[in-house]
């Protein structure tokens, strides 16, 4: 069955960035470029492009994996050739051991927004219309943004949109007081640099919802404040932007 545009698009730029993407982590890491992880590139780009197409060739219904999923997967052949040649694991935090404990080499990208910004926005594109596809099927899960930044707002929705949740922003303390008792959403993401934080950190985890805080690198008192006041997570926001489906629940 031919792939749709949306799909056309995201296959041609996850195969075509699979190897730059490899190649500049192997550098990265310090390792070379020898002869077996070569080959070992090769025949992970080539299994990514089979599963890939088999993939996006079926009904988003019946699709078990997501397309970055499967490159993350593909990224175990250079691993295992690493590994045979005894190359020592590289030092990764906590989140990305968590996230891909089986990625020792730094290899796997977290996300798509880590690959190039064609990717990502077909990445961002094919998950929209998968969301769409799928409105009428499944009741899709709900994620909170606090946050007057409009931007952030924007791209953390694309995120969560690519992601297969929907968005409730949450424009204001009052509103926040009131979706609690509601619908509520089961993670909420929250701007540090947004005005009374602090209540709105509270309410939310006072209503048992995990709560993702995020804000600049250089208030460390805001980010420690946040993990007091209940946040699961307190991160910088660089790390953040670049991490934001790490810290969305699984999708079941």
């Amino acid at each position: 069955m031919p792939l749709s545009d949306v799909a056309q698009a995201l296959f041609v730029e996850f195969t075509s960035v699979y190897r730059p993407t490899m190649e500049e982590r192997l550098g990265a890491g310090g390792f070379v470029l020898s002869t077996e992880v070569d080959l070992a590139i090769s025949n992970g780009e080539q299994w990514l492009r089979r599963q890939l197409a088999e993939l996006l060739e079926q009904p988003f219904a019946k699709q078990q994996r997501s397309p970055l999923e499967l490159f993350q997967a593909a990224a175990r052949f250079p691993t295992e050739a690493l590994s045979a040649a005894g190359a020592p694991p590289v030092i990764r935090d906590h989140a990305a051991s968590a996230a891909l404990p089986g990625d020792v080499y730094g290899l796997a990208p977290a996300s798509s927004q880590e690959l190039t910004s064609e990717a990502w926005r077909a990445h961002l594109a094919w998950g929209a219309s998968k969301a769409q596809a799928m409105a009428h099927r499944v009741r899709r899960p709900l994620a909170g943004v606090y946050s007057r930044n409009l931007m952030d707002r924007s791209r953390i929705e694309l995120e969560l949109h690519a992601a297969g949740f929907d968005v409730f922003l949450l424009r204001n303390l009052d509103l926040v007081r009131k979706a609690m008792a509601g619908k509520k959403p089961s993670v909420a993401f929250v701007d540090l640099e947004s005005p009374d934080v602090d209540e709105v950190v509270l309410v939310l985890t006072g209503a048992g919802i995990r709560v993702v805080a995020y804000g600049p690198h250089v208030d460390d008192l805001g980010l420690q404040r946040a993990l007091t006041l209940g946040a699961a997570d307190a991160v910088p926001r660089a790390r953040f932007f670049g991490r934001v489906q790490e810290y969305l629940p699984q999708i079941v």
